[in-house]
């Protein structure tokens, strides 16, 4: 096989592994959002749903938005359409600034009515939406300045966001383990095994943005954990929930 052949071969295998993570994520997102968002009122819920507030509203369009954006741009991808990517780079840029400034309002807000998992505290159960969006923000920069190195940018693009179907995953209805509301966390994270696996089968040894992406993943859950119910962070905590509802 000639070396032009192994490269158009290679691309082939690259553009159906991007696509089939991002039928992944769309999966994993309906699945978790179904019976609160997508099919409201059609599913069959864990939990009582209450009525959605406007703000909770505008942030779920927002979401579901940058999910069909990601689809989208893996599809162009897939499809050569090269320049229409580029052309879209900007409106995912704007796009996650709008998801950023939603998911931190919509946190703040959550925490003000206490109306997060009943078995955390209001206030500690806020590290989850802030860190994501600190996490989200970054890995979302790092793309936008690796935009012009494909194999760096799409990868901390899923890594980002990979990052966003934590919530959707804990919607989901996982057995009991001893490892409790953290299982939905481990098994978001191990959402993101798959480009490991990737990497190892194309190269040998993990992509530098594929470690940094998936250590973030890793690194925010750890620090989550260290931080969440220390009188720091709370007091933190009330301050930022405070400013912003």
């Amino acid at each position: 096989m000639s070396t032009k052949a192994r490269f158009e071969l290679r691309l082939t295998r690259e553009r159906l592994f991007y696509c089939g993570m991002a039928l992944l994520v769309t999966a994993a997102v309906f699945i978790g959002f179904g019976p609160s968002w997508f099919m409201r009122g059609y599913m069959t819920s864990a939990r009582p749903l209450s009525p959605l507030a406007p703000l909770v509203i505008v942030h779920a369009i927002a979401f579901t938005a940058w999910i069909a954006l990601f689809v989208t741009q893996a599809g162009l991808i897939s499809a050569r359409q090269h320049k229409l990517h580029m052309r879209l780079g900007m409106a995912t840029v704007g796009l996650a600034v709008v998801i950023v400034v939603l998911g931190l309002l919509t946190g703040a807000r959550s925490a003000s009515i206490a109306s997060g998992p009943p078995m955390v505290p209001p206030l500690t159960w806020f590290a989850v939406p802030f860190l994501d969006m600190v996490v989200f923000s970054g890995l979302v920069a790092g793309g936008y300045v690796y935009r012009r190195d494909p194999q760096t940018h799409k990868r901390l693009m899923l890594c980002a966001t990979l990052l966003m179907l934590q919530p959707g995953v804990g919607r989901m209805t996982l057995p009991d383990t001893p490892l409790g509301m953290e299982l939905n966390t481990l098994v978001a994270f191990l959402l993101a095994t798959p480009l490991l696996a990737w990497d190892f089968a194309q190269r040998g040894r993990p992509h530098k943005a594929t470690l940094i992406g998936v250590g973030a993943l890793g690194a925010e859950q750890l620090f989550r954990l260290a931080i969440w119910r220390s009188e720091p962070w709370l007091e933190v905590s009330a301050v930022i929930v405070r400013a912003l509802s």
